[in-house]
């Protein structure tokens, strides 16, 4: 398991986009651990984010940034 920084984004960049609200942490069941790009927190545990929707934005639950796949998936 690593530990991923997202790739930061801006609204205007996420509009349009599927988007997943993290809340506190979002635990998957087996794959790595994924840091928001803005405030550092670990928002995705255990995830495997091959198996979100292309294009997916992950809003961070405690700064409220935008952030994607640090890859094409």
């Amino acid at each position: 398991m690593s530990r991923i920084v997202l790739t930061a984004l801006t609204p205007a960049e996420a509009a349009g986009r599927p988007h997943l609200h993290t809340g506190v942490t979002t635990l998957g069941l087996k794959g790595d651990d994924f840091v928001c790009s803005h405030c550092g927190r670990i928002i995705l545990k255990n995830f495997d984010i091959t198996k979100a929707a292309p294009n997916q934005v992950f809003i961070c639950g405690q700064c409220e940034g935008y952030n994607a796949a640090p890859f094409k998936q």
